[in-house]
């Protein structure tokens, strides 16, 4: 009776273990942030179109600081020269942000005068990437390239598979850098839906952000939109703001001018309803430096919490 009695409370004991409820909903939040590499922070200084307290020098550990507040789970970041690349890897850290992995590719040439790529920050403890790959906004985007009329800069995609480590759930997330150069913007979106297509191989629901340099309306923006949706225009909440470069002048009448949203973020996922953007928001604090207030980037940040099925 006794060895009944032991056996029945260890399948109980199962059966209550079996019975706790899984995650259902992965929920993350993802920024997108122009940092504003230290080489082109300087130049306008120099030419006198952006005040002393923006050079990189100045504004280093604001921009660290603000990495850290805005709290999250992974942030693709633009226009991270070699410089900003390493300050910010400390910074970040000596800011609070222990918890945070910088993952940083070059998009130039070996020996290119310009050491310049896309990055993320991601939280480590919770995150885990692989397939790790770096894509070109081109007619051949697994090569090292610059893109139709896009002659002066290569523009390029960090992609990866990102898994939940506690709930094992998985999405797909792009971290890319828009070309400036007009013929390039449609086929550089048309690229961008391609590589999901192609390297997305489990159809997992998908995160695409960055600096587009392009509005709504631009053939970029209009692309993308066939395929993603914006989480703009379908996020649940959102804050008034609407544009998210304040340029070198720092003005903060472009908040209000649709054109000059041209950060932004997407998600698409083949099981209509598993993705969705819960909130969006335009950060706009600004810091005090050498007695002025600025903002610490010519662009803000735009995050989104988002919620993955």
């Amino acid at each position: 009776m006794k060895k009944f009695i032991l056996l029945l409370a260890a399948i109980v004991s199962v059966v209550v273990v079996d019975a706790k409820p899984k995650q259902k909903e992965l929920n993350l939040r993802v920024g997108t942030y122009n940092v504003w590499a230290h080489y082109a922070r300087q130049g306008l200084v120099k030419k006198g179109k952006a005040l002393e307290a923006r050079s990189w020098d100045n504004s280093k550990e604001a921009v660290a600081e603000l990495i850290v507040k805005l709290d999250c789970d992974l942030l693709g970041m633009q226009e991270v020269s070699g410089v900003c690349r390493d300050d910010l890897a400390k910074l970040v850290k000596k800011a609070g942000g222990k918890q945070y992995k910088l993952w940083w590719l070059n998009t130039y040439p070996e020996g290119h005068r310009r050491e310049v790529g896309n990055a993320i920050f991601y939280n480590k403890k919770n995150l885990k990437l692989e397939n790790q790959a770096i894509y070109y906004l081109s007619p051949t985007p697994e090569v090292m390239s610059k893109g139709w009329d896009e002659k002066r800069y290569y523009r390029a995609a960090l992609a990866t598979v990102v898994t939940h480590k506690k709930s094992g759930k998985k999405f797909y997330f792009i971290a890319t850098h828009g070309p400036l150069a007009k013929g390039a913007k449609g086929p550089a979106g048309d690229v961008l839906v391609e590589i999901d297509k192609k390297y997305n191989r489990e159809g997992l629901p998908t995160i695409v952000l960055g600096d587009m340099n392009s509005r709504p309306g631009d053939p970029f923006h209009l692309n993308m939109t066939k395929y993603y949706e914006d989480a703009f225009i379908v996020a649940e909440k959102k804050c008034g703001t609407v544009g998210t470069f304040n340029s070198a002048a720092g003005s903060d009448k472009n908040f209000k001018l649709s054109h000059r949203r041209i950060d932004h973020i997407y998600v698409h996922s083949t099981d209509k309803g598993a993705i969705k953007v819960k909130s969006y928001e335009v950060n706009r604090d600004k810091v005090e430096i050498n007695g002025v207030k600025v903002y610490p980037s010519d662009h803000n940040p735009v995050i989104a919490d988002i919620t993955i099925k």
